[in-house]
């Protein structure tokens, strides 16, 4: 893996560009760049590490979510534990990193770049295989729940803490199948379940303890309806150790809902919420639900923003070439 370019936020992230070795669908070696980036979250509760690297897991990605810019860009390969590692440390070798968080005195390695970090056991190698470079060093993933990949990774027994992340999103099956779409390039996988990667999620809560986080970024019109609060209550009913994480769409998946409209869900006369109304009616119906807007956005470090690239230049790169939403069409500021 080599280091080839990086940019930054006004917010302070710093995204890095780093060069491996993918193989194409038809078996050829094929270089390609994945993305870092270095995030800085002072204001961070529940004892969460002040500084996260947001890291990638694979050369693009086994999945083509609709809502996610790395759709349109392919997948080469997961990255093996070695280079997992090695991206750590050339992600903290770089602007003074290492000494920030040493400093802080922890820090959180977060699989959340792009990529499936449960689709093979390359990650869960990586954090065995890992040597801390603080004391208080803890890892964090954000997996779509392919079936039994959660229940596999309960079974290991894990060094540093690990704290997980389902990336919900869609509160039943058919729209989950839907937007998170399997790459034509890989073989087939089981179709998503939303009730086995619950199921999983708690055998994982209860081995490691702490609470699993269910994303879900609202698509206006799609995801974001009366109706859809009550199936994410029946979904946590009787269940423990969940939070939902409402979060605004970051602008890749705002074009989606440019694209798609209202084909994919609900009819117009619908009653729909704004993010944070949408967390306030979850807690309403006592479910537990924080709101999160994402760093770094203005150089595509946000959540579902980052891609596998291509090219060779050099130094600070340019994070543009994707077009403006019609806001009218997004329906969430």
């Amino acid at each position: 893996m080599k280091y080839r370019a990086k940019t930054y936020a006004k917010d302070g992230t710093i995204k890095y560009l780093f060069d491996v070795v993918g193989r194409n669908f038809i078996g050829d070696n094929i270089e390609v760049s994945i993305e870092s980036a270095f995030i800085d979250l002072p204001d961070r509760k529940d004892n969460k590490p002040r500084y996260i690297l947001c890291l990638s897991s694979q050369k693009g990605c086994v999945f083509t979510c609709l809502m996610c810019a790395n759709m349109r860009e392919g997948y080469y390969g997961n990255l093996t534990a070695s280079e997992l590692n090695e991206q750590i440390d050339l992600v903290l070798e770089r602007d003074g990193n290492l000494e920030k968080i040493l400093e802080a005195g922890s820090v959180e390695y977060a699989f959340m770049g792009h990529g499936e970090p449960l689709f093979g056991n390359h990650v869960i190698k990586s954090i065995i295989e890992h040597k801390g470079k603080v004391k208080d060093t803890r890892f964090a993933l954000s997996t779509l729940g392919i079936p039994r990949t959660i229940k596999k990774l309960t079974k290991h027994e894990l060094p540093y803490p690990l704290r997980l992340e389902l990336s919900l999103h869609f509160p039943n099956d058919k729209l989950r199948n839907k937007w998170l779409v399997q790459n034509s390039f890989v073989n087939q996988l089981p179709d998503l379940n939303i009730k086995k990667a619950l199921d999983e999620a708690e055998e994982f809560i209860g081995k490691f303890g702490g609470k699993v986080t269910l994303n879900y970024t609202l698509i206006d019109g799609i995801n974001n309806t009366d109706n859809n609060l009550q199936e994410i209550a029946s979904l946590l009913e009787g269940r423990n150790g969940f939070y939902v994480k409402v979060m605004k769409p970051n602008l890749t998946s705002s074009l989606v809902y440019s694209w798609k409209g209202r084909s994919l869900g609900c009819s117009k006369d619908t009653r729909t919420y704004k993010p944070k109304e949408f967390r306030d009616k979850l807690l309403e119906l006592g479910i537990e639900s924080t709101y999160f807007e994402s760093k770094g956005t203005d150089i595509f470090a946000g959540c579902g923003m980052m891609r596998v690239r291509f090219g060779r230049k050099e130094g600070v790169f340019v994070t543009g070439g994707i077009p403006e939403a019609n806001p009218a069409r997004i329906g969430l500021d």
